[in-house]
């Protein structure tokens, strides 16, 4: 494992900050060219790329120091970090978006229009974050005997399953789907629910090859977060296609309604 990828004076640069930084940064210039296609102005992408990743990151330690209460209750100087460690998805994605959304009505951009641009970059930097924990060689799986089996720098030097790369794997795939979904979506904001719902079948599958303790029905913490997401994603999803089959009004919220997307199919027929 290289937690550490090199030094520049008393300053190191970790592996694990270093691939969210990357992550962030090819998010931004792949956004900031996108926006303009999307109709919406180049610097508020940035805008809210900065506010979703800076909310994210103290979503994400928040959640952390959380979910690990009794070892920061005895110890709470070292809830506060330099580097980028010790961090939980989870957090990150409900800071993340609840600061996007009061930060969309302020900007009078549509939140739903604004989360679906953004969604397959959410999934694309997911994987970069799960390279750097590869290389850090935290977030380990179980010990297997398996060909492709590798040691966690932060365990032991038993072979375990590559879990970060399966996740990284994972989100690369879910960015594809994501991309290839968005000019074909029956509503704005199909492609975050669809997020929600790819993320959680990969995080809940993810969780069974990982080290970590079950909480619940031996499922862990975070699988029964996985749960919670896929469900109200999913029922959110049938709520809003109840609403276009009984033809009521969505238009002030899902600009695409159920008659738009008909159209969408007829032009592409031709």
């Amino acid at each position: 494992m290289y937690p550490e990828i090199f030094r520049i004076g008393s300053v190191t640069v970790h592996s694990y900050g270093l691939m969210i930084a990357l992550g962030i940064m090819v998010a931004a210039v792949a956004l900031y060219r996108e926006a303009p296609r999307v109709k919406i102005d180049p610097d508020y992408i940035l805008e809210a790329v900065i506010i979703g990743a800076f909310s994210g990151l103290i979503g994400a330690r928040i959640l952390y120091i959380l979910l690990n209460w009794s070892y920061y209750r005895t110890m709470p100087l070292s809830a506060f970090f330099t580097q980028f460690e010790g961090l939980s998805f989870y957090g990150g994605l409900f800071l993340g978006v609840t600061s996007l959304y009061f930060w969309s009505r302020w900007r009078r951009i549509g939140f739903f229009k604004l989360a679906d641009i953004l969604s397959p970059y959410l999934a694309l930097g997911y994987a970069f974050g799960r390279i750097g924990c590869f290389l850090n060689g935290c977030c380990y799986g179980l010990v297997t005997d398996l060909p492709w089996a590798l040691p966690a720098g932060l365990a032991d030097d038993l072979p375990r399953h590559p879990v970060q790369l399966y996740a990284a794997f994972g989100s690369i795939i879910i960015f594809i789907v994501l991309k290839q979904l968005r000019p074909r979506r029956p509503f704005v904001g199909f492609v975050t629910l669809s997020l929600f719902v790819l993320y959680g079948l990969l995080r809940f599958t993810t969780e069974f090859f990982r080290h970590g303790e079950p909480v619940l029905l031996g499922l862990t913490t975070a699988q029964l977060f996985s749960l919670g997401l896929i469900i109200a994603a999913l029922l959110f999803i049938a709520a809003v296609f109840y609403i276009f089959s009984e033809d009521k009004e969505t238009e002030d919220y899902f600009p695409l309604s159920k008659k738009d997307a008909g159209k969408g199919k007829k032009k592409a027929q031709k």
